[in-house]
């Protein structure tokens, strides 16, 4: 299959997982606002930014697959971030230690063929992480080792990340990553892309 595969999103994390299927794509950071509505929920927000990010580049992409995505977490009804500096970072793991942490991975995959929606799919990937009770002295030497700055929640689940929790609930482990590689590759597959080295 020829069609071009957009990646709608700078995101290093996201294009790493791409990788990882063996895909040929390029990277087009959509310029919308990423503001929450009054209201909105974290799962709604992750759904319909991803859905705004992919629809962003129609009209850049006449022939492409593109592939919108977006990730928020919640944890006792606070809306999670990236923290852009250590403080911050000890902040976040310290209101989450012991709690319970909700992410929603959304995805959509628009199909354009000649300047033309052909097909829309959207999912929305929700993984629950139980995170252990954490001393400041533990949060402190986790994140000098992993500088989890540019992700949301403050933690890295692919890295050493995953010591920080007890127990996490999910139907696709690379969904933390900010993609669902196991739903991607359904869709992909549906649109007769071929993965790996096939």
């Amino acid at each position: 299959m020829k069609t071009k595969i957009v990646l709608a999103s700078a995101s290093k994390y996201r294009a790493a997982s791409l990788q990882r299927l063996g895909l040929n794509f390029s990277q087009h950071p959509s310029a919308i606002d990423e503001t929450p509505r009054i209201g909105e929920t974290p799962a709604s927000l992750a759904a319909r930014l991803a859905q705004e990010k992919a629809r962003s580049l129609i009209a850049t992409y006449a022939n492409s697959i593109i592939i919108g995505c977006d990730q928020t977490g919640s944890c006792n009804g606070l809306l999670l971030h990236k923290p852009g500096s250590v403080l911050a970072a000890q902040d976040q793991l310290a209101q989450m230690s012991g709690q319970t942490a909700t992410f929603y991975t959304a995805m959509t995959v628009i199909h354009v063929l000649n300047g033309a929606v052909k097909t829309l799919t959207h999912d929305l990937d929700t993984t629950q992480l139980q995170l252990r009770t954490l001393s400041h002295e533990q949060i402190t030497a986790y994140i000098a080792q992993d500088n989890p700055i540019d992700c949301a929640g403050s933690f890295k689940i692919e890295s050493l990340g995953i010591i920080l929790f007890d127990a996490v609930q999910t139907s696709d482990p690379s969904a933390l990553e900010g993609i669902s590689l196991i739903q991607l590759t359904s869709r992909l597959l549906d649109l007769g892309v071929r993965l790996g080295a096939a």
